[in-house]
């Protein structure tokens, strides 16, 4: 999480910007433990729905990141079906695509997205960048050096914590163009890509930017 606040939160940040006006609604999909929700409410004036499968990390929002413009929901990781068509004013989606091995599970999801933000609302993806694997950060090591992987396939992600040691959790690898079908094929433009230049003190990220058709 500390990862994500200081390297990939800030480039979501930049490309979301504030709510266009009081009351507009944000849906913070995977939203985990609720940073950057919390973020969006007290820095950007959005009201906020985070939603996210895991019961136990909305527990752990709810308790130390609660907020009068957040709301925290469970929901099964496909289906939005409690939200109208249209009534969304902007999504953010950050790690998840790449922690998710099932592609029908995120055409699934990524077509409901569509189906709730009303014309003309920004999509933004962030995710591990696809052209950075084995390569070595301060905070991060995604894949091992000098391998290649195959689309949908495990790559081994190291993450170095605060106190010196690290943690290996498990990604899946797609190519850019992976994610610009899974958009497209939900009904979206094809996005426009941000991949910031990897360098020791940064994390491979890419950001993804896209709207609904009006």
């Amino acid at each position: 999480m500390r990862l994500a606040r200081q390297l990939i939160f800030p480039a979501v940040l930049d490309r979301l910007g504030a709510a266009p006006d009081p009351g507009a609604m944000v849906l913070d999909i995977g939203c985990g433990t609720g940073a950057l929700a919390l973020e969006l409410a007290e820095s950007r004036g959005w009201a906020v729905q985070g939603v996210d499968p895991s019961a136990h990390m909305l527990d752990i929002a709810r308790a130390d990141r609660p907020h009068p413009r957040v709301d925290y929901r469970l929901f099964d990781g496909r289906r939005l079906d409690w939200l109208p068509d249209g009534s969304v004013d902007a999504a953010v989606c950050c790690l998840v695509y790449c922690t998710d091995p099932d592609d029908r599970r995120l055409a699934a999801l990524t077509a409901e997205i569509h189906r709730v933000l009303r014309p003309g609302a920004p999509y933004v993806v962030a995710d591990l960048n696809p052209g950075a694997v084995g390569e070595q950060f301060s905070t991060l090591r995604y894949g091992d050096p000098g391998a290649s992987y195959a689309e949908g396939a495990p790559v081994p992600t190291v993450l170095r914590q605060l106190d010196g040691g690290s943690v290996t959790t498990v990604c899946y690898f797609r190519p850019e163009s992976a994610y610009g079908a899974l958009l497209t094929g939900a009904g979206f433009p094809a996005p426009t890509t941000e991949t910031p230049p990897a360098e020791t003190g940064t994390a491979p990220y890419m950001v993804l930017g896209t709207v609904r058709r009006p």
